[in-house]
């Protein structure tokens, strides 16, 4: 009987220890919405990538990069995502972040009108519907501002949401602009409203959908994030690649079932995926001058500061994008 308990208690102990290391290899990664630029992540959730690197990935939406670095410095994530304004300003202020990589380096809206507004001077007094304060929607206004020539106090801003939110409130004509991408800018136009102009061709750059962790993370389980940035790149692959495979995954998430909406979505994005995936320093830079002017920590900081791009070195070197054939 002793000899029965004892080796019951030794199966439990090895129980317990192989629940405890196969709940450590699970991960969280976020994502900010279900627009097309912030898709990496749940393609290579979707497409099983994740599954071929060895890692356990569970994605979770949390919109706002304000809750998404908050999310990470908490643990509640391992990986986020979405621009690289929140977790650049966060590390300025001595938060332990790091960007490691960046899917999307152009602004991916366009800004969207009421059809009887035809140049941006018709905007002054206008309402105007953003995601939010601080944020890339924040930051493109600001720049298309400056180079219309208009003040932020020539506009009413509105913060209105996530785009189907922002989609419907100026269809309903609560607001008379916003900032979309598509599908939600498609499905804008077909229902007559103008684009005043595509965000993504103004002069300035923008990291927009970045891949940030905590420093320590990066430094303890470097194994792993390694191997997440394999799948994130692989997904990016995937995305400029594999239209179809890819279009099957955006259908799902974003609830399309209307085929030109797909196309338009998957055409208007795919080609601007950058890969490898590297942080364009040349909008880090861009980002840091124009917060600097509020946000003192910012002043005088290198864009290098931010960004660690040893891995991407690493897999780079390692052939790992050759074999992808990218």
């Amino acid at each position: 009987m002793k000899l029965i308990s004892a080796a019951f208690s030794a199966l439990s102990l090895l129980w317990l220890l192989i629940s405890s290391a196969q709940a450590a290899e699970k991960l969280v990664a976020d994502y900010g919405g279900l627009s097309g630029f912030q898709s990496t992540v749940w393609v290579a959730k979707d497409l099983k990538i994740f599954d071929k690197h060895g890692l356990d990935v569970d994605v979770i939406m949390i919109n706002g990069s304000a809750r998404s670095v908050a999310a990470l410095l908490g643990g509640s994530t391992q990986f986020a995502t979405g621009s690289a304004t929140g977790p650049i300003v966060a590390a300025a202020r001595g938060a332990d972040l790091k960007v490691i990589a960046a899917s999307y380096n152009k602004f991916p809206y366009a800004f969207i009108v009421k059809p009887e507004i035809r140049t941006p001077k018709d905007l002054r007094g206008k309402k105007v519907n953003i995601l939010n304060f601080g944020g890339s929607n924040d930051l493109a206004l600001q720049l298309a501002l400056k180079e219309w020539g208009l003040k932020l106090p020539d506009i009413q801003v509105i913060i209105g949401g996530d785009a189907p939110t922002r989609l419907a409130s100026l269809m309903t004509g609560r607001t008379d602009a916003t900032i979309l991408s598509p599908p939600h800018l498609t499905k804008a136009v077909q229902a007559g409203y103008r684009v005043l102009a595509d965000m993504g061709e103004m002069s300035a750059n923008f990291t927009q959908s970045s891949l940030y962790v905590k420093g320590s993370f990066l430094r303890e389980d470097r194994d792993r994030v390694k191997r997440f940035v394999r799948a994130y790149s692989e997904a990016v692959h995937a995305m400029k690649n594999d239209r179809e495979r890819t279009l099957k995954v955006f259908a799902r998430r974003m609830r399309i079932d209307d085929a030109e909406t797909l196309q338009s979505t998957y055409n208007y994005f795919a080609p601007r995926f950058s890969l490898p995936p590297r942080v364009d320093l040349t909008g880090v830079r861009d980002t840091i001058r124009f917060y600097a002017e509020h946000n003192p920590e910012l002043k005088n900081r290198t864009a290098e500061e931010f960004i660690d791009h040893s891995l991407l070195d690493e897999i780079e070197k390692e052939g790992f994008f050759k074999k992808l054939g990218g």
